[in-house]
């Protein structure tokens, strides 16, 4: 048995990942930047469903695609002191295809907001995938996600409170008129 056997396996293993990450990125300037691209604007046309799709490459490597839903007029409105109305500007919310620094694509959502109104939402994660994983599944399943998060938000409301009341009293609780 060798001396290095175990270290000459993590070496070759770490070597392997640095090769990895030059042919990540290389995929993602050749196609999958692309394929992205094409993928996103054709389920959103097939959904008509209106959103911008850009590619932004400030940092070269750490580069993103954004489908943006845009921002729009809420058609909330605040009352001002002069008697005019103030229009409450609402964030559709985005999804966002980015590099990360080993060429991987992780993709992650920001929800809507009523801007002034509240606190923006925590950005989710929705998954990290290897260029190779890639495909029309992938990005539709993506949009998918997205957009059951969207409804989510979008359709907020108690239908299925987790604090019941502790003392159920009227119509409909199941009580006789002798525990009452």
């Amino acid at each position: 048995m060798e001396k290095y056997t175990a270290i000459k396996e993590k070496a070759s293993k770490y070597k392997s990942l640095l090769d990895a990450v030059d042919s990540y990125r290389a995929q993602w300037e050749s196609k999958l930047k692309k394929f992205i691209i094409k993928e996103s604007k054709a389920i959103l046309t097939a959904t008509g469903i209106d959103a911008d799709v850009d590619s932004e490459s400030t940092v070269h490597g750490l580069e993103a695609i954004t489908i943006k839903l845009g921002m729009r007029k809420s058609g909330i409105y605040q009352k001002m002191d002069n008697g005019e109305k103030k229009a409450i500007w609402k964030d559709y919310g985005s999804l966002i295809f980015g590099q990360l620094f080993n060429g991987k694509v992780q993709v992650w959502m920001t929800y809507p907001i009523l801007e002034g109104l509240m606190e923006p939402r925590q950005p989710k994660m929705i998954g990290i995938y290897a260029p190779p994983e890639f495909n029309g599944e992938l990005v539709l399943s993506n949009i998918e996600f997205f957009l059951n998060e969207l409804i989510a938000w979008e359709d907020y409301d108690d239908d299925d409170p987790s604090d019941k009341p502790k003392n159920a009293i009227g119509f409909g609780t199941g009580m006789t008129a002798d525990q009452l």
